[in-house]
């Protein structure tokens, strides 16, 4: 089922953006914009009877207790032009789901189709409206926005700025090191509002019940101190002279690395992470670093893998002694390199207690990165590890969450990144491995149990898998969301025999036994899911 979608150029969007937030030569202040959105919407949308496409977003997914993504088929049956959002009819899921039958939906999370039962309607224009919406508030309007002054223009002010910062971003016409400070603001910023949200509610209800909690209001108090320090930090960043400043100090700190790197000829360097024990101890760790280290690396020890993984360079090895290390990302070795631990995955265990920076614990886009005898707990994040470019190899590791919820993932391939991986165990996640088109992953002797799903792959993307076992889970092995292996119908359900066919994918002696509803299910995927869009700020995986 096919949605309309647009590719439109930075003049384009700043053009019909002007349009509609300053067609009446006013002042237009941000507690306006949703108004004059309001406006717009109610002369352009269709207010009745027109199919589409939701796109369930991830935490209704678990509030839901269903798969993310999810994607139902709607009939909407009445927009609410000043809150922004329709109320719509389900009228067809893909999965064994339990819905209500209508939800009240915001606008920017329906995909209007290019079929319609009312040929009448004019979906053309109302697809371009929800396009136009979704690309503002997703992109442009920021969580602090909403305390600017009455009397700034809002569309002077930052309109076209925050097209450029997305174009820029777009074009990696922006540095990488920036352009992941810049996502990773506006995430804890919408994290932050999110919060405040909440907090807000709670202390209107402890008004009414007369007994206010001095530790709720300390607690709102600073996320709004914490969400104006964000805020000024993206005015910095959302400047393009400022920009340019930050680009040419980072490209001349490059240089002198560089330079003094040829200098010194500089090799790779090894740190030992020890979180401290009796001597004895330490001369037991020490004999086993040294087993599996090259003798000539030069070595330094450490108490911290937090800060070693940012005082580190790209290419270097860090071993890990034995404990919970909490860290807040891969650091310097998202470029590549390695973290090993010493002894088994069970006593190395690499958590993340700031979930607001990132949505998953190790991100990797290096060219080669070594994961060994680790264990990776997602908590409260959204993935473990994402492998974005390059190759990442995983071995004797485990990958788990500790703190089950429906949207907890373990390792993600995105297009054109490979990952090889070796016994290495998936345990308690909703889905173990996704593979995106063009992703390749070489599997041997892992495990997947206590899953929701196994391996969640997507037309296009490769799989070898030697000697896996993909038992006890809540559903299916594996999930092949395709177009091209299904002729007419919806769903295909049965053993490893239904992936024969599939040449993207390879299955040597893997057994999969005890799962809820079978080994696989091949599942229509629409273009909708399948179409990759860039979206530079985006904050979902």
């Amino acid at each position: 089922m096919e949605v309309y979608t647009f590719d439109k150029s930075l003049q384009e969007r700043l053009v019909e953006l002007t349009e509609i937030l300053s067609s009446r030569d006013e002042i237009v202040p941000a507690s306006q914009i949703k108004a004059e959105w309001s406006y717009y919407i109610e002369l352009v949308i269709e207010p009745v009877g027109w199919q589409a496409l939701w796109r369930i977003p991830r935490l209704v997914c678990e509030s839901f207790h269903i798969h993310y993504p999810t994607i139902v088929v709607v009939q909407v049956e009445q927009v609410d032009f000043s809150d922004l959002s329709a109320l719509a009819k389900i009228t067809a899921v893909q999965d064994d789901i339990q819905l209500l039958d209508k939800y009240d939906i915001p606008l920017i999370e329906l995909y209007p189709t290019h079929m319609q039962e009312n040929n009448a309607l004019d979906i053309v224009g109302t697809a371009t409206c929800i396009d136009q919406l979704r690309f503002f508030y997703k992109y442009l309007w920021m969580p602090w926005d909403v305390d600017d002054d009455d009397d700034v223009d809002w569309v002077s002010v930052h309109l076209e700025t925050r097209i450029r910062l997305f174009f820029d971003m777009k074009r990696s016409a922006i540095t990488n090191e920036t352009s992941d400070v810049i996502r990773s603001l506006i995430r804890e910023g919408r994290e932050i509002e999110q919060k405040i949200s909440r907090l807000e509610d709670t202390i209107s209800e402890e008004e009414q019940e007369k007994d206010i909690d001095g530790g709720t209001a300390c607690q709102l108090m600073t996320l709004h101190f914490r969400l104006q320090q964000i805020k000024r930090e993206m005015e910095v960043l959302e400047n393009p002279t400022m920009r340019e400043i930050l680009a040419n100090q980072t490209s001349s700190s490059k240089n002198d690395e560089i330079e003094s790197t040829e200098n010194n000829e500089k090799c790779k360097e090894g740190y030992f992470v020890w979180l401290g024990g009796t001597l004895e101890q330490m001369k037991e760790a020490i004999n086993k670093v040294q087993i599996s280290l090259p003798t000539e690396l030069f070595f330094k020890i450490s108490g911290s893998l937090l800060e070693t993984l940012y005082t580190c360079d790209a290419g270097d090895i860090i071993v890990v002694g034995k404990g919970t290390h909490t860290i807040k990302s891969a650091g310097r070795l998202e470029d590549g390199g390695t973290i090993k631990g010493i002894d088994s995955s069970e006593d190395t265990i690499l958590n993340k207690i700031d979930i607001e920076t990132a949505p998953s614990l190790l991100d990797f886009s290096g060219n080669e990165v070594l994961l060994e005898n680790i264990t990776v707990d997602v908590g409260d994040l959204r993935a473990a590890v994402v492998v974005r470019a390059g190759t990442t190899k995983i071995v004797n590791c485990k990958i788990c969450a500790l703190n089950k919820s429906m949207v907890k993932l373990g390792i993600v391939v995105l297009p054109n990144a490979k990952l090889i991986i070796e016994n290495t165990l998936f345990d308690s996640l909703v889905t173990g491995l996704v593979i995106y088109s063009n992703g390749e992953v070489f599997m041997n002797n892992c495990i997947f149990t206590n899953c929701t799903e196994g391996i969640q792959i997507y037309d296009n993307a490769k799989l070898i898998a030697k000697h896996c076992s993909l038992t006890q889970l809540k559903e299916y092995a594996i999930r092949l969301e395709t177009q091209k292996y299904l002729n007419d119908t919806r769903r295909k359900c049965g053993g490893f025999e239904l992936l024969e066919n599939v040449s993207e994918i390879s299955l040597y002696d893997c057994k999969s036994e005890d799962n809820g509803k079978g080994d696989v299910i091949l599942k229509t995927a629409t273009s909708f899911v399948l179409k990759k869009q860039y979206e530079p700020m985006n904050v979902e995986i």
